[in-house]
């Protein structure tokens, strides 16, 4: 769940993309996994969707490299977008489902909001996918 203020609005990276809606200082957490608000799923019930369900998820949630679940954000975290240099980073927290994201460095309002998906997703992060390194 997003603990900051946001909006979407189109991105110079890729379609829609997360902004932040106020400044965020360096270290503050941005989000975390809410259950009952955040969703996850194993490879199964994954596979067990029908496909277009498979897609929506393939394209919107993170293979967890924390639980091994598939991660869906019920917000607009969901649109986040990658860079190889982002300015959020993802920590594991002691006692936490899975890894929260926080700002490495000041963002000031207006900002796109991006991580680097080979930090946070298990297939990102075996991809040789070219968008993945920009």
């Amino acid at each position: 769940m997003l603990l900051v203020k946001t909006y979407l609005a189109p991105s110079m990276i890729e379609g829609i993309g997360v902004f932040a809606g106020q400044d965020i200082q360096n270290g503050t957490v941005t989000w975390k996994f809410s259950p009952g608000f955040d969703l996850s799923f194993s490879k199964e019930e994954v596979k067990a969707m029908p496909p277009l369900l498979q897609g929506f998820m393939k394209k919107y949630s993170v293979l967890s490299m924390v639980s091994g679940k598939y991660v869906l954000c019920s917000d607009d975290a969901r649109f986040t977008n990658h860079s190889a240099s982002p300015n959020l980073e993802s920590v594991i927290v002691k006692g936490d489902a899975e890894k929260i994201a926080r700002a490495n460095r000041d963002i000031r309002k207006g900002e796109e909001l991006t991580i680097d998906y080979r930090k946070i997703d298990k297939a990102d992060a075996v991809s040789d996918k070219e968008y993945l390194k920009e």
